[in-house]
Parts: structure tokens; sequence; C-alpha cells
């Protein structure tokens, strides 16, 4: 049996449930306040990666969020986290290893329409291959 934060749940909705369990854990007022704000302003996304065997929630803010408001949002999230003994994610009682990203840096895209430039073209990388075709011809 899968449990997050001492609540049973099943694998596809393990990230939903610790969020909302999350919410339960900050009670009523500030810290449930900046829970929520957190909730409605970032792009969330729960996985499980079974090769590493680790569990990631990972918020994704505006790009606009400062660097300060990144800090609060994570120390908040291990303010509330620390309410509780139990283990963030378990499975059969054993705890799972998980990790939690908060970012308001965006990837550059590598493919599509807004693609980063230098990225598709190889513009980016000529530096390292021609160092690979000068150490060749020595």
């Amino acid at each position: 049996m899968w449990q997050v934060l001492g609540k049973d749940t099943v694998p596809v909705k393990l990230g939903e449930d610790w969020k909302q369990r999350m919410a339960e854990l900050a009670g009523e007022g500030p810290r449930r306040d900046k829970l929520e704000e957190l909730f409605s302003a970032a792009g969330f996304t729960y996985y499980y990666n079974t090769e590493q065997d680790v569990h990631a929630f990972i918020f994704e803010l505006p790009t606009d969020t400062t660097e300060g408001e990144v800090q609060a949002y994570t120390r908040m999230i291990q303010e509330v986290r620390s309410l509780t003994d139990y283990p963030i994610v378990a499975f059969e009682q054993k705890p799972q290893r998980c990790k939690l990203v908060v970012t308001a840096e965006e990837e550059p895209e590598l493919v599509g329409k807004d693609r980063t430039e230098g990225y598709g073209s190889g513009k980016l990388f000529q530096p390292i291959f021609e160092s690979w075709n000068e150490h060749r011809s020595r």
C-alpha cells in the first residue's frame, strides 16, 4: 500500500494527494494562504522515476518570480513538511526517496517553433566540434 504524508493513496493520485495533505498540514492562516498561492501560481508535476527509484514534486513558477520568492516558497514547504513525522512517500511502510524542485527558470526549447537560437542549428556546439577536429589533427 502506498502512502503520502500518512494518507493511503495510489500512484496515479500521489501528486494531488500530496498537495491535499500539505494543505491540511498547513492548517488555517498565513502558511496555508502562502501554500495555496504557490499551488495556483505554479505549474505542478509529480512523477516517479522507476529507474532511480525517486519521487519528484516539481513546481514551475512564472519566470518573473524573484529568487527570494522561490526561496520563501521552498522554506514554507519544508516548514509544513516538518509538522508531521510521516515520510513524504512510503510503500508498505518503507520510506521512499523524494525530491522537491521549486523553480522559475525556463528550459530552452530545443525543437519546435520557439527553439533557442543556436541549439537547433548546432551553432552553440560548434566550438566543441572544432576543438575535436583540432585535437584529431595533432
